[in-house]
């Protein structure tokens, strides 16, 4: 019969029982110390990241501190009312000053630049005039003088269906003693050129005349 052997199964089950319990006992406490490490890390980590915000928001109005103590500084000092109305009154007096001599200056300046301009005409006047003098005198001292026919001119005689020119040489009073002359016909340097109407043209030392006909 197996009944004797009952108390060690017994006593070997309650002792494994011990072991699993005191091994979970242990495997407890281990995942509790590292739950705790971990949870210790994280709000290590959790306040260097709130210290290192509040840093940095500090730096921040650090800088902003430092720029309205800056703008602080280059703004100009309050003026009280007293001291704003008598600069005030002062600077109208003095542009009332400044205008006043302004105006006398400006009339005096006007003036003087009226007497400019007058005389800068009257010489730009005497500048023109002077060579427009010259020339016209130097262009009628150059101008030959029309040379003076060797003859006169008794009128026009048509002859044949042909008009011709009637001449006289100074001093001849006879009618026999006259000339004609045709277009193209010529007396000394004198060439008739053209008979017209009222006058007669002559070509002479490369120039051309025109005689009026009786």
């Amino acid at each position: 019969m197996n009944i004797p052997q009952l108390p060690a199964e017994g006593a070997d089950r309650a002792r494994w029982l011990k072991i699993a319990a005191a091994a979970w006992l242990l495997l407890v406490s281990v995942l509790a110390v590292v739950n705790s490490v971990g949870l210790s890390r994280l709000a290590e980590q959790s306040q260097a990241s709130a210290q290192d915000a509040h840093v940095q928001a500090l730096n921040t109005r650090v800088a902003e501190l430092e720029q309205q103590s800056a703008a602080s500084k280059s703004q100009p000092k309050p003026v009280a009312q007293p001291d704003f109305e008598a600069a005030r009154k002062a600077l109208d007096e003095r542009l009332s000053q400044v205008e006043q001599a302004q105006a006398a200056d400006s009339r005096a300046g006007d003036l003087q630049a009226l007497l400019a301009r007058v005389g800068d005409i009257e010489a730009r006047l005497k500048k023109a005039a002077a060579p427009a003098a010259t020339p016209r005198r130097t262009a009628e001292a150059l101008k030959p003088k029309a040379p003076e026919p060797p003859f006169s001119v008794a009128g026009l005689e048509l002859r044949g269906g042909e008009r011709f020119l009637s001449i006289a040489a100074p001093g001849v009073a006879s009618v026999r003693e006259l000339r004609l002359l045709r277009e193209g016909d010529a007396i000394g340097a004198w060439q008739l050129q053209a008979i017209e109407a009222h006058a007669a043209v002559f070509r002479v030392d490369g120039q051309t005349q025109r005689i009026a006909l009786p």
